[in-house]
């Protein structure tokens, strides 16, 4: 068991202030449990998850990993051979040269015989889809890829008591439905303790408990079906609900429904149709052509416009003529007018985020062209400066592009680069802050390296933004954020869209996806599947799944309920157009 006492943590920013993370924290942490850690962004979670292995150690109180202090330097060793954690950034834990060896490197430590040292190391390559990638060097995956490596290492290590802070975040859907499985079997058939820090709610019904943190206070405690009942509490401290959950209450709230105790898809397709048998709630006739929208088309593009973004049979080699040589772009042909939104998906590894990085000169093809605004960036006239001021990208890490001593000078550093006046360089810190929701008294003259993942995030949004680019290019953008900031981020991005701004959004979250992008693009593979308006994309269900990726959950429903025999024929991808459809 963990048992944590009277743990009080805070953070030193200077001599005179601090930031209190952790306030007198009691908890205890049996074995076999599964246990899921949700709250808004800065509330601790990812403090009490170090606390629990002695990475940190606490101001006052105490923590025990079965009766081991974590204070007595002794016991650290085995504390932390008894308790694995993979982070929030898989960078943060890569070290070897290898994937085999970065896997091999906690067995090595733990002194195993060389023979179940290479029967763990093949098994986690072949769980987690490693093979291909075996003597590959980690640094040089994408982040999903790295992820599958960190969670591969760790688990090879088959510690009792398992931290994993986001580890779906930068996952593709298959990738999470394997590690959420392997989260129960853990928990039910090794009776391994696995505490799972998540910002979607979704993950955190399957736990057998959920603790919701806010500024550094544990306020809930109890098992799935009792927290999400708290719904107008937890909505309060910025955290989203499950999908089902909120669309039975806003169901229930017009009396169609007669229960919304529903935490899964499943619970809400049968209540629906249960009630709908029952004669409680009556569906009108909608047919493809009512209401139907006119997505897909910007109104910032002309018929017959030059596009703003054209690549060209573009093709992309990593480690060119090397053994490790790998295929990342394959001939790609696609172009993107001014003012669309475009949503890009695909499994990890797919080449999402090597596409973007050529968009604004950061990598060149090694095959056809890319061209911004009819100019080639491989013509050594073009001014890459000037490309980089247009098009704006947020890395998938945001500690990449986060490098000054505050928060207002990382912010501030492009706009100084344009030779904006100070004046001017004021206000266009202050507007960004505002704009991604971080208080400019609270955050300002703190250092980004002392903020959570999810405020660091939108610290290099900011700084894009700081910049008014006329391309914005977001590669998962909201990965560890939480519901309310999330949120903020959507409507910043259709506020930015609908003044002109083309939007590139990367993301594994399709429910982010669907209701904002107009067109979608689909890579596997290094090769360009589709690129198509979204109401299409999505009637195209088999050709989404085969490539092992899922649909938004609201589509889900529509086709979950006409499998039942309720038929909604109109594109539905908002909870608001559900409604309308039952309001009608």
């Amino acid at each position: 068991m963990i048992e944590l006492k009277d743990v009080s943590y805070e953070y030193k920013l200077d001599e005179s202030r601090s930031v209190l993370a952790l306030d007198n924290i009691n908890l205890q942490l049996r074995k076999g449990v599964s246990v899921a850690i949700i709250g808004s962004n800065g509330s601790g979670k990812t403090t009490l998850a170090k606390l629990l292995n002695a990475l940190i150690l606490p101001e006052t109180g105490k923590v025990c990993v079965d009766s081991l202090n974590t204070q007595d330097k002794n016991a650290q060793r085995l504390i932390r051979q008894k308790v694995g954690m993979v982070f929030q950034n898989p960078d943060n834990q890569i070290i070897s040269t290898s994937v085999e060896r970065e896997i091999a490197f906690g067995l090595e430590n733990l002194a195993l015989p060389y023979q179940e040292m290479k029967t763990r190391v093949k098994w986690a390559l072949e769980y987690f889809h490693l093979k291909k990638y075996r003597t590959h060097p980690p640094h040089k995956l994408s982040g999903g890829e790295k992820q599958r490596v960190a969670l591969a290492a760790v688990l090879s290590m088959q510690p009792q008591y398992l931290i994993l802070d986001e580890p779906t975040s930068l996952l593709d859907p298959q990738g999470k439905r394997e590690v959420l499985s392997l989260i129960c079997k853990l928990s039910e058939e090794k009776k391994v303790t696995v505490i799972h820090i998540t910002q979607f709610p979704e993950e955190a019904v399957t736990a057998d408990r959920v603790l919701v943190m806010h500024q550094g206070k544990i306020m809930l405690d109890d098992p799935p079906g009792q927290i999400f009942k708290q719904k107008d509490l937890l909505e309060k401290i910025g955290l989203k609900l499950p999908f089902a959950v909120k669309v039975a209450s806003a169901l229930k709230q017009r009396e169609w429904l007669s229960s919304d105790e529903c935490l899964n898809l499943d619970h809400l397709v049968n209540e629906i149709v249960r009630n709908v048998e029952g004669g409680k709630m009556k569906l009108p006739d909608i047919t493809a052509d009512s209401g139907k929208r006119t997505a897909g088309h910007s109104p910032w593009s002309a018929v017959g416009q030059s596009p703003q973004i054209s690549m060209q049979e573009t093709g992309y080699l990593y480690d060119q003529g090397l053994p490790t040589e790998r295929k990342a772009l394959d001939r790609i042909n696609l172009q993107i007018k001014k003012g669309e939104f475009i949503g890009l998906i695909g499994p990890t590894g797919s080449g999402k985020s090597t596409l973007v990085q050529h968009l604004n000169g950061l990598l060149f093809p090694t095959s056809g062209e890319v061209c911004i605004q009819g100019e080639n960036l491989k013509d050594k006239n073009v001014d890459l400066k000037k490309i980089r001021q247009k098009v704006g990208l947020v890395f998938q890490f945001p500690e990449l592009q986060l490098f000054e001593d505050t928060v207002y000078h990382d912010i501030a550093f492009g706009p100084k680069n344009l030779g904006l006046s100070g004046k001017e360089i004021d206000i266009r810190v202050r507007e960004s802050m505002q704009k991604v929701g971080l208080d400019f008294e609270q955050f300002a003259f703190r250092s980004p390296f002392s903020l959570s993942g999810g405020e660091q995030r939108k610290v290099a949004i900011a700084g894009i933004l700081a910049l008014r680019p006329e391309v914005l290019i977001l590669d998962e953008p909201t990965c560890g954020l939480d519901g309310k900031s999330t949120q903020e981020i959507k409507q910043l991005l259709e506020e930015l869209n609908s003044a002109g701004v083309t939007i590139i959004l990367i993301s594994h979250n399709v429910d982010l996806i669907a209701p904002l992008a107009q067109k979608i693009i689909l890579l596997d593979q290094g090769k360009l599947l589709a690129f198509c308006d979204k109401e299409d994309f999505f009637k195209d269900t088999d050709s989404i799944r085969a490539v092992g990726l899922e649909l938004p959950q609201m589509v889900e429903l529509i086709w979950k309920l006409k499998e039942k025999g309720i038929r909604i024929e109109k594109e539905v991808f908002t909870e608001e157009e559900l409604l309308a459809i039952f309001d009608s």
